[in-house]
């Protein structure tokens, strides 16, 4: 009794539910809510178009989704049309241009290219589509074939040799030594020089044909006959010779003066070897001394290809002029010579390393860079590197070719006139040199080394006069011999108009320095 009191007390305590206006308006907001996400998403859906291609859209993007791997060009070749079936690229352009409200699409869907293999329709089956033609390749005109042989160029790299040329343009041996072996012309092939070219035809493993310039104007051409043999001709490109006059007044150092006077350096060494003989290029030289060359110069197609030789050479030191003017005899003997025909070269070379600087002067109390005590240094030394050309300074005899103490390897030769010169710390001795053999001027007898008692690769040469060692760079040289009477009346008819010409460069270059 007690407990049913008690839960009855429970229930008559409850309040009761209210049942007013306000309670039957709570749920409005609810609905209100709910409808205007209704109207919300039925006007997004009537913005995608008709139901027909609300319903491919969503075909479309259920099949894309359950296809794995799809790219974004699979997606543009199954864009539906206005009717709800799937088309290609081609039919996409149809559809452009068949809406009665065209829209120009620019997203990245419309552009991307589709591929074919990836194309698949949402029940499995393999639509057919027509490859897609760009434009660069519909425009693209058919390659017409290739006419005349194919010809492969290869460089000449250091250290190549005729066989690994012949190896890389897939020759054999065979090849090479029937080509070589032809004529006097093939077998220049085998002087060959780095950045040179050769220019092969091959055909099914075979020379068909040859081209290599031998020159500027020469091109050696090599071509198969109707035998099988090989055709050989020289092409000649025709070479025009002219004239060129350079003038300067030297400020800093020759070659800056006949850089900017035109001079190629080749020609600047040219001028200094004709003149070797009378200055001493490396000590003599002063600011304001002037120079005047007339030089060949050769062109082919109004192209310049090189310099040729200085016909004709002025060069004024602290005052003094000295003219040379080349000059070949009847006998074939090329030479430079003054005006009156003596001959500007001496019986010795005083450099007979070309280019080279000098290291180490004459001095009879020179301490000794080795061994630190005072030894005199009856010789000049001039500094190159190991491997270059040693020329004899002037006609003789060799009479000593071998080992000499500190000098290392060393020739020593005998001139007429009571002159011998030694030349020491060689590398290895020229062929075809050894002790009687007879040696010109400028003939190649060794080269620089560092042999013997050094610190650096450099020539030692001393000059020697009735026993008596003697400064090289200042001892005064017997000449060579005069232009031959027999030939002084050509001569002179040949020296004039050049010796003409260098009056006239001198005279424009006082004119240049008076208006300065």
């Amino acid at each position: 009794m007690g407990h049913g009191h008690e839960q009855n007390h429970w229930r008559s305590a409850r309040p009761n539910p209210p049942h007013g206006l306000r309670w039957w308006l709570r749920p409005v907001p609810v609905l209100v809510c709910g409808l205007g996400l209704s109207l919300i998403g039925v006007g997004l859906l009537g913005a995608g178009g008709t139901d027909e291609s609300r319903t491919g859209q969503q075909e479309m993007t259920s099949a894309e989704l359950q296809l794995p791997g799809t790219r974004v060009g699979d997606m543009v070749a199954r864009r539906p049309t206005s009717n709800g079936n799937e088309a290609g690229m081609n039919d996409v352009q149809n559809v452009g241009q068949q809406s009665a409200a065209p829209a120009e699409d620019t997203s990245p869907l419309a552009s991307a290219p589709a591929t074919p293999d990836d194309t698949r329709e949402t029940n499995g089956s393999e639509p057919s589509m027509e490859p897609v033609e760009t434009t660069a390749e519909a425009d693209a005109a058919p390659e017409e074939p290739h006419e005349g042989p194919e010809w492969e160029t290869i460089e000449v790299r250091s250290g190549d040799s005729l066989a690994a040329i012949f190896s890389r343009a897939g020759l054999s041996a065979g090849d090479l030594h029937r080509l070589v072996n032809t004529d006097d012309r093939t077998s220049r092939l085998q002087r060959i020089y780095p950045g040179d070219e050769i220019h092969f035809h091959v055909e099914d493993d075979s020379l068909r044909g040859l081209r290599y310039d031998l020159d500027d104007s020469d091109t050696l051409v090599v071509s198969r006959d109707e035998d099988d043999d090989f055709a050989v001709s020289i092409e000649s490109r025709a070479v025009e010779t002219r004239v060129k006059h350079a003038s300067g007044v030297v400020n800093s150092s020759l070659f800056v003066a006949g850089l900017d006077a035109g001079l190629s350096h080749g020609q600047i060494m040219r001028l200094m070897h004709i003149f070797e003989w009378q200055v001493d290029f490396d000590r003599d030289v002063r600011s304001g001394d002037v120079f005047s060359v007339a030089y060949e110069s050769y062109y082919i197609d109004d192209e310049h290809v090189r310099d040729g030789p200085i016909l004709a050479a002025r060069y004024v030191n602290r005052g003094r002029q000295m003219d040379a003017v080349r000059y070949t005899d009847p006998d074939g003997t090329t030479g430079y010579y003054s005006p009156d025909g003596e001959n500007l070269r001496k019986a010795f070379i005083r450099r007979p390393v070309e280019g080279a600087r000098i290291s180490s002067h004459f001095n009879p109390n020179r301490k000794h860079p080795v061994l630190g005590v005072r030894r005199p240094h009856l010789g000049t030394d001039f500094a190159a590197s190991s491997g270059t050309p040693i020329m004899a300074a002037g006609n003789g005899r060799v009479v000593h070719r071998g080992r000499k103490g500190g000098y290392g390897r060393t020739i020593i030769i005998e001139h007429a006139n009571r002159y011998r010169t030694l030349y020491a710390h060689m590398s290895r001795y020229a062929n075809g040199i050894s002790v009687g053999s007879r040696v010109e001027q400028g003939q190649t007898i060794g080269y620089v080394g560092a042999s013997g008692l050094v610190t650096g690769a450099h020539l030692h040469y001393e000059f020697i006069k009735d026993g008596s060692h003697r400064n090289p760079m200042r001892v005064e040289l017997p000449s060579g011999d005069p232009v031959a009477e027999e030939h002084m009346t050509d001569f002179m008819a040949r020296a004039a108009p050049l010796v003409a010409q260098l009056e006239n460069m001198s005279e424009q270059q006082l004119a240049l320095r008076d208006e300065e």
